[in-house]
């Protein structure tokens, strides 16, 4: 008897999800069986292949932000980013409440496939994007993904150490903060107070991260001042004053800007410093609640003229 050939996909990737254990990339909390074809990918948290340009990318968040992700999950919200939906299904992942949807993106001539997962757990919350273009899709089928997306696993999380030496860059001033948490193998949350959680209505924040993608050199302004006023979890938000400056030997970017803190209404203060590469950048963001932030200012500075890069900066 002869299967379809999408049943015949599906039964295939089953088969191999059960015959494989998750690969988890480099300091990773979230993991899946990747398909055929695809390796972990060297320029951001998830697996590519190259040779079809298709791609799984991971985003790694606390537990508590499921519900956030969750509510702004709506077909008029993916669209803003360009994702015309075509179905909103249930995808069933262990241990784990989940959305899906499927869709289209087109930028420029070029249309892709898209599938987009946001998973819930105990450990924390995944935003996983599957992608390939409309030309290669028959190289990584529907059933293909979704059988793939269903080997998504959440692991209890390496130490802080461990998951350290994992970032492209080092801190080597923490200016008083600790280290909170470690996403994927691109950013590091710190925090100056007794709470383990992203509060920053109750102490200091800062946030240090690295991602591929560099504006051009007439349009870092923008590209700064958009990047901390599209910043999900603040209100109210009002620049105080944008400029250029140079970050540790390099072109760089400054926004100061003030906003009430999303949940609560609590005046803050939010600093951001751009530092731009060739073909990627560092963004480094300081949240104090307003009338601490004269305090905490030299503190934050001393935390971004002490971030080193160890080679592997996209540039």
């Amino acid at each position: 008897m002869r299967l379809p050939l999408a049943l015949a996909a599906l039964l295939l990737s089953a088969g191999l999800a059960c015959a494989a254990e998750a690969v988890f990339p480099r300091g990773s909390l979230v993991g899946l069986v990747p398909p055929e074809g695809m390796t972990e990918a060297t320029t951001f948290p998830g697996f590519e292949d190259r040779a079809k340009s298709a791609s799984i990318l991971i985003v790694e968040m606390p537990p508590e932000a499921y519900e956030q992700v969750a509510a702004g999950f709506t077909d008029a919200a993916l669209g803003t980013k360009g994702i015309a939906v075509e179905s909103r299904d249930n995808l069933a992942v262990p241990d784990a409440k989940t959305m899906f949807v499927t869709g289209t993106q087109t930028a420029g001539p070029i249309s892709v496939r898209k599938w987009v997962l946001l998973a819930g757990s105990a450990k924390g919350t995944a935003l996983v994007t599957v992608q390939v273009p409309e030309a290669n899709a028959a190289s990584l089928p529907d059933p293909v993904v979704r059988a793939t997306l269903a080997t998504l696993a959440f692991r209890t999380p390496p130490t802080i150490e461990e998951q350290m030496k994992t970032l492209p860059f080092h801190l080597t001033n923490l200016g008083g903060f600790r280290v909170l948490r470690v996403l994927g193998n691109s950013a590091a949350f710190l925090t100056d107070g007794p709470k383990a959680e992203f509060d920053a209505a109750a102490q200091p924040l800062f946030v240090v991260s690295v991602a591929a993608g560099a504006p051009r050199d007439d349009d870092r302004a923008n590209f700064a001042v958009r990047t901390l006023t599209t910043t999900p979890g603040f209100r109210d938000l009002k620049i105080e004053r944008a400029e250029p400056l140079r970050i540790n030997n390099m072109p760089g970017f400054e926004v100061m800007a003030n906003a009430k803190e999303g949940a609560s209404g609590t005046e803050v203060k939010i600093i951001q410093w751009v530092r731009f590469g060739t073909n990627g950048y560092m963004r480094m963001m300081g949240v104090v609640k307003a009338d601490a932030f004269a305090d905490y200012y030299s503190r934050l500075r001393a935390i971004r003229d002490g971030v080193e890069t160890g080679g592997a900066e996209p540039r």
